[in-house]
């Protein structure tokens, strides 16, 4: 039987290694990205949310980890939340992967289920895929002192492409951000200057591809 580790505060709330019937069943794989590989031991959490969740918090239900295959079964008693306002969700981390650039060492939420999309004892067969995690430091000089009002800077997959702002732009900017981005897989490097009497001062953006286990460097000059 697959350990279970409770995080929830109320008491018998989480079921998911006794649940013999009426019972809804999280399971799934989990794979990297973009080889496919199987990934053991990574962690997948569920929770209960109320749609108003503003007043009333979540309910976690519990965490397990993916066995050597990549796989994750997790079970619970649906009984008892037949009658509550909310849905139910799953979050994923492990450790050199991630999904959000964000938080990158946080769980990310990779699945929402309402209560009419589930059937008892029927499993959701999800399949996560996670993002090998490298390093790279973006050293950005403003070399022709331009005065902006705003620097964007995006970068990642196209499909998940995510980044920042600086605003405004200093004539002397020449700083270093340092971000996560996916290892081992092309990704594109975006940047755009904006000032208040012409919007659009330039719009640049290059391929790159980071080797796991390595810092990258990257320079955007302008």
């Amino acid at each position: 039987m697959i350990p279970l580790f409770c995080l929830s505060c109320e008491k018998d709330e989480t079921d998911g290694t006794t649940c013999e019937k009426n019972c809804f069943v999280f399971s799934g794989i989990v794979v990297d990205t973009p080889a496919n590989n199987a990934l053991a031991h990574a962690e997948v959490a569920f929770s209960f949310i109320y749609y108003n969740s503003f007043l009333r918090p979540s309910i976690p239900l519990g965490t397990i980890r993916t066995d050597a295959k990549g796989k994750y079964s997790f079970r619970f008693d649906g009984t008892k939340y037949l009658a509550r306002e909310g849905y139910f969700a799953s979050s994923v981390k492990k450790d050199g992967y991630y999904l959000d650039g964000y938080y990158p060492d946080s769980f990310h939420r990779v699945g929402m289920y309402q209560l009419n999309e589930l059937q008892f004892d029927k499993p959701t067969n999800e399949r996560i895929s996670l993002f090998k995690r490298a390093e790279m430091e973006i050293h950005i000089k403003n070399i022709k002192k331009l005065e902006l009002t705003m620097l964007e800077v995006s970068y990642g997959p196209e499909t998940r492409n995510i980044g920042f702002v600086i605003s405004p732009v200093s004539p002397d900017l020449d700083t270093i951000v340092k971000v996560t981005i996916p290892a081992d897989i092309k990704s594109s490097v975006k940047w755009k200057g904006f000032n208040s009497t012409n919007p659009l001062q330039f719009e640049r953006s290059e391929t790159v591809t980071a080797k796991s286990g390595e810092v990258m460097r990257y320079q955007i000059d302008f």
